[in-house]
């Protein structure tokens, strides 16, 4: 991993890292607030000898006897026999052990310096500890050397400082609590984030896509707060998201030179991921490029192309399966020159028969003779209406949005459309934020929308589909077997002058 990748998972998971952090800063506090408060006073001592003469070497002698006596007499003072003593001086609650237990100490090689440490939860307590101890230490060392307590004898130690009274305490160390929980936090979320990012199989990258297939990425689509209006123009077609389109409109139409898709079918894996809002995006970016476009909505289950363009969804494909009204009156112009819709119609009750038809096939032949076709199709993993027209058509499009689309679903999608022979183009990546490139989001489930020819403005669900929205209740119409019905030409024969504008 890079320091750029580590710079991304830091942004991408900055909640994750922040909480862990302040979890393992707070538990350090918690535990520090817990702890009683300890106080330390220190005093110190001497080891003295006593006669002899003055001579150097005498004097080196008696340096080294009192160093030697400094090391015996240090453990005294942890002694029994010292706590004892300081009990009863001092009058204290505690047990001569309890005591005992609080004292510390410390010499220096080659030194006659015992320093003596007293710990106790009150200032005081500690001073008057540390300083009873040196004398009680004094008396029994006394008692050691000369079997009595007179301290006239060649070995003596004597008190020399007195403990001062300790104004803070040692114990708890509070910042270096706060520093072992944050180190602990920062350790969990490093686990955390590893963890997440083993287990996270959605795209996340435009790596992950090109990892799964070698079908490449044939545009990014930005994110931008203007594709979530409900109602679509052209002027989105503007800023980063118009270049993007440019983009994947160039990579779609010489995907292959020699034989220029006229009718490709735009699809995504599961609900949700913009392949409704790319399709209008992309056949109004074919329109400008001069190209005569037609955008069919091939979802009888969800239309959405009504919904984008503000046009009535009450006549459409379905009618013009029946027979009941003329492919002219229900092709609808649109604000962008060269550009008309054909929309779902009334909802049947069998959309995968009718996208199947041999009705269906001739009417996309008939339109792609006029124009180049995009067809707006359901979801590939939960219906198989895309994978029957990408039988009919000269391609497929593949759209995923990136934090949703997950590893495998994109994988089964171009599985199965490799299994039925569909040819697949490439795959339009949605959702990378501006700065890399971006994308928009749909609806949540999936299902059949019932009713009639209520206008988008009637619609009451959104664009997105956001959790919570609602279709707006229709009856399903439905059309029989559209095999069965002659195919008649003249109700199919487009005259661009007599589209409708509803």
């Amino acid at each position: 991993m890079t320091l750029l990748d580590a710079v991304r998972v830091a942004r991408r998971f900055w909640v994750s890292i922040a909480v862990c952090l302040l979890v393992g800063i707070g538990a350090g506090a918690g535990y520090a607030a817990l702890q009683p408060r300890l106080y330390t006073a220190s005093s110190e001592a001497y080891v003295q000898i006593e006669g002899g003469g003055r001579s150097v070497s005498e004097v080196s002698v008696g340096n080294n006897v009192a160093s030697a006596k400094a090391a015996a007499y240090a453990p005294l003072t942890r002694s029994g026999m010292v706590a004892d003593r300081v009990v009863d001086e001092l009058g204290l609650d505690v047990s001569p052990a309890a005591v005992a237990g609080s004292i510390s100490y410390a010499t220096e090689p080659d030194s006659p310096r015992i320093q003596v440490f007293a710990t106790s939860t009150s200032p005081q307590r500690a001073k008057d500890v540390a300083d009873a101890v040196v004398g009680a230490t004094a008396e029994v060392a006394s008692l050691v050397e000369n079997g009595d307590t007179r301290g006239d004898t060649v070995v003596r130690l004597i008190p020399v400082t007195s403990a001062v009274l300790p104004t803070s305490p040692v114990s708890p160390n509070v910042l270096l609590l706060l520093a072992t929980g944050a180190a602990a936090g920062a350790v969990a979320a490093y686990l955390l984030v590893m963890a997440r990012l083993r287990l996270d199989t959605r795209i996340r990258r435009p790596e992950d896509v090109t990892s799964l297939t070698d079908h490449g990425i044939i545009g990014t689509i930005p994110r931008s707060r203007d594709l979530r209006q409900r109602l679509h123009s052209q002027a989105l077609l503007s800023g980063a998201v118009g270049e993007a389109l440019r983009h994947l409109r160039t990579n779609l139409v010489f995907a292959d030179p020699d034989h220029a898709p006229r009718s490709v079918v735009v699809t995504s894996p599961q609900p949700g991921e913009g392949k409704s809002t790319v399709s209008a995006l992309l056949a109004r970016s074919l329109a400008l490029r001069g190209e005569k476009v037609v955008l069919v909505d091939g979802d009888l289950r969800r239309p959405m192309v009504a919904t984008l363009f503000d046009v009535s969804s009450g006549v459409g494909v379905t009618q013009v399966l029946s027979g009941s009204v003329p492919l002219r009156e229900a092709i609808v112009s649109t604000d962008t020159p060269n550009l008309f819709v054909l929309p779902a119609g009334r909802i049947p009750h069998n959309p995968s028969e009718v996208v199947g038809s041999d009705r269906m096939r001739q009417l996309l032949d008939h339109l792609s003779k006029s124009y180049v076709v995009v067809i707006d199709a359901p979801p590939t993993l939960p219906v198989t209406d895309a994978l029957i027209l990408s039988q009919r058509v000269d391609g497929v499009l593949v759209v995923t949005l990136m934090g949703k689309t997950r590893k495998e679903q994109l994988k089964r999608t171009l599985e199965l459309a490799a299994g039925v022979n569909a040819r697949v183009l490439g795959v339009a990546l949605n959702g990378i934020p501006q700065g890399r490139s971006a994308g928009v989001y749909g609806y949540e489930t999936y299902g059949y929308e019932t009713g009639g020819g209520a206008s988008a403005r009637d619609q009451k669900w959104s664009l997105r589909g956001r959790r919570g929205a609602k279709p707006v209740t229709r009856e399903p119409e439905p059309v029989g077997d559209p095999d069965d019905v002659s195919l008649d030409l003249d109700p199919f024969a487009a005259d661009d002058a007599d589209a409708r504008v509803r």
